[in-house]
Protein backbone atom coordinates (compact mmCIF):
# COMPACT_ATOMS: atom_id res chain seq x y z
CA UNK A 1 0.00 0.00 0.00
CA UNK A 2 1.28 3.72 -0.70
CA UNK A 3 1.15 6.27 1.78
CA UNK A 4 -0.28 9.01 0.42
CA UNK A 5 0.66 11.81 2.85
CA UNK A 6 5.10 10.73 1.86
CA UNK A 7 3.90 10.66 -1.98
CA UNK A 8 2.74 14.73 -1.45
CA UNK A 9 5.47 15.32 0.55
CA UNK A 10 7.84 14.64 -2.46
CA UNK A 11 5.58 16.45 -4.62
CA UNK A 12 5.94 19.12 -2.80
CA UNK A 13 9.49 18.97 -1.95
CA UNK A 14 10.30 18.16 -5.91
CA UNK A 15 8.10 21.20 -7.13
CA UNK A 16 10.04 23.58 -4.60
CA UNK A 17 13.46 21.97 -6.10
CA UNK A 18 12.03 22.74 -9.78
CA UNK A 19 11.30 26.33 -8.89
CA UNK A 20 15.54 26.93 -8.01
CA UNK A 21 17.11 23.99 -10.33
CA UNK A 22 17.23 26.17 -13.56
CA UNK A 23 18.59 29.58 -11.49
CA UNK A 24 21.96 30.93 -12.57
CA UNK A 25 24.65 29.60 -10.20
CA UNK A 26 22.37 26.54 -9.53
CA UNK A 27 24.80 23.39 -9.92
CA UNK A 28 21.97 20.99 -8.71
CA UNK A 29 20.75 18.66 -5.93
CA UNK A 30 20.37 15.75 -3.67
CA UNK A 31 17.15 15.01 -2.01
CA UNK A 32 16.97 11.70 0.22
CA UNK A 33 14.90 9.85 2.63
CA UNK A 34 15.21 6.62 4.60
CA UNK A 35 14.33 4.87 1.26
CA UNK A 36 15.63 6.32 -1.85
CA UNK A 37 17.06 9.31 -3.33
CA UNK A 38 16.92 11.35 -6.14
CA UNK A 39 19.85 13.25 -8.06
CA UNK A 40 19.44 16.20 -10.47
CA UNK A 41 22.65 17.27 -11.08
CA UNK A 42 24.35 19.72 -14.12
CA UNK A 43 27.79 17.41 -13.76
CA UNK A 44 27.16 13.96 -13.01
CA UNK A 45 30.47 13.39 -12.91
CA UNK A 46 30.64 15.01 -9.53
CA UNK A 47 27.86 12.45 -8.21
CA UNK A 48 30.03 10.20 -5.49
CA UNK A 49 31.85 13.73 -3.87
CA UNK A 50 28.64 15.89 -3.94
CA UNK A 51 26.82 12.60 -2.45
CA UNK A 52 29.63 12.26 -0.03
CA UNK A 53 29.74 15.62 0.82
CA UNK A 54 25.74 15.54 1.67
CA UNK A 55 25.70 12.85 3.70
CA UNK A 56 28.87 13.66 5.74
CA UNK A 57 27.73 17.82 6.32
CA UNK A 58 24.48 16.67 7.47
CA UNK A 59 26.02 14.12 9.84
CA UNK A 60 28.10 16.54 11.59
CA UNK A 61 25.74 18.88 11.92
CA UNK A 62 23.34 15.79 13.98
CA UNK A 63 26.33 14.58 15.92
CA UNK A 64 27.45 18.48 16.54
CA UNK A 65 23.84 19.45 18.06
CA UNK A 66 23.38 16.27 19.82
CA UNK A 67 26.78 16.69 21.51
CA UNK A 68 26.20 20.72 22.13
CA UNK A 69 22.49 20.17 23.45
CA UNK A 70 21.60 22.75 20.62
CA UNK A 71 18.55 21.59 19.15
CA UNK A 72 17.44 21.01 15.58
CA UNK A 73 19.36 22.24 12.67
CA UNK A 74 17.68 24.37 10.54
CA UNK A 75 20.16 24.10 8.13
CA UNK A 76 23.88 23.65 7.39
CA UNK A 77 26.19 25.81 4.82
CA UNK A 78 29.41 24.77 3.58
CA UNK A 79 31.44 26.94 1.55
CA UNK A 80 34.72 26.22 -0.77
CA UNK A 81 36.37 29.10 -2.82
CA UNK A 82 33.96 28.72 -5.40
CA UNK A 83 30.49 26.31 -4.67
CA UNK A 84 28.53 25.67 -1.59
CA UNK A 85 25.86 23.46 -0.09
CA UNK A 86 22.75 23.95 1.42
CA UNK A 87 21.95 21.24 3.73
CA UNK A 88 18.41 21.04 5.30
CA UNK A 89 15.30 18.99 5.91
CA UNK A 90 12.40 19.60 4.28
CA UNK A 91 9.11 17.67 4.68
CA UNK A 92 11.06 14.56 6.10
CA UNK A 93 13.43 14.53 3.30
CA UNK A 94 17.17 15.84 3.93
CA UNK A 95 17.74 17.71 0.78
CA UNK A 96 21.06 19.18 -0.44
CA UNK A 97 21.50 22.31 -2.56
CA UNK A 98 24.50 22.61 -4.55
CA UNK A 99 25.12 26.29 -6.25
CA UNK A 100 28.08 28.58 -6.95
CA UNK A 101 29.67 30.42 -3.95
CA UNK A 102 27.93 33.91 -4.80
CA UNK A 103 24.28 32.82 -4.68
CA UNK A 104 22.29 34.02 -1.99
CA UNK A 105 21.52 30.56 0.19
CA UNK A 106 19.42 32.51 2.44
CA UNK A 107 17.05 33.28 -0.01
CA UNK A 108 17.13 29.63 -1.45
CA UNK A 109 16.59 28.32 2.14
CA UNK A 110 13.06 30.04 2.34
CA UNK A 111 11.86 28.94 -0.62
CA UNK A 112 12.65 25.84 0.41
CA UNK A 113 11.67 25.67 3.72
Amino acid sequence: MIDKKSKTDDEIVQQKLQTVIDQEGILGYIMRDSKSASVNLKDPTKLIDYAILSSTAHEIGRSMTESLQMGEVDNIVVESETTKVLSMDVNNYHVSLFMKREIDHAKLYKTLA
